[in-house]
C-alpha cells in the first residue's frame, strides 16, 4: 500500500513591521483570508523559491499597495499552528499611506504598544512580540 509522505518542511510566513512615530502599522484581516477578521501586522506565506525579503516586498504590495525597503530581520517565531514566521523591519516612506486591498486586507490601523495590548481579536503573535520588544530582545531601530 503506497501513503504518502508527511511533509518535511514547515510552512514559511514573512510579517512587515513598519513603525511610524512609535506606531506599529497594523491591518485586520479580511474575512476572506485564514483568521479572518483578526489584527496582527501585514504579512503572509513565502513562495517557492522566494528569499525572506523578497517575500515581505511582494506581500506589502499585494496587502497594502505600499513599496517597502526590507532593512534586516528582527524577530523569529512559530504560530501555534507550525508556521514559521521571519518578522522584518522595513521602510516606509512617511509621505506614503498604506490602501488595503479588500481581498486580504480589511481595515489599516497605526498602533501604539498600549493600544495593541488592548485591542480586542488580536492573533496571539503580535502581543507575544510587543512584549519580547518591551523585554529587550529585539530591537526596532532603524
Amino acid at each position: 500500500m503506497n501513503h504518502p509522505k508527511p511533509a518535511t518542511r514547515r510552512k514559511r510566513g514573512v510579517v512587515g513591521v513598519i513603525l511610524r512615530e512609535q506606531r506599529l502599522l497594523i491591518i485586520r484581516r479580511s474575512l476572506t483570508v485564514p483568521a479572518p477578521g483578526k489584527l496582527c501586522l501585514p504579512g503572509g506565506g513565502i513562495e517557492s523559491g522566494e528569499s525572506e525579503p523578497e517575500a515581505l516586498v511582494r506581500e506589502m504590495q499585494e496587502e497594502l499597495t505600499i513599496d517597502v525597503k526590507p532593512i534586516r530581520l528582527c524577530w523569529r517565531s512559530v504560530t501555534p499552528w507550525g508556521t514559521n514566521l521571519a518578522w522584518w523591519l522595513a521602510h516606509l516612506d512617511p509621505r506614503v499611506t498604506p490602501l488595503a486591498n479588500p481581498d486580504e486586507v480589511a481595515e489599516v490601523h497605526w498602533m501604539t504598544k498600549d493600544e495593541i495590548r488592548t485591542a480586542r481579536d488580536m492573533l496571539p503573535s503580535l502581543p507575544t512580540f510587543v512584549d519580547a520588544w518591551d523585554r529587550g530582545e529585539l530591537h526596532l531601530e532603524t
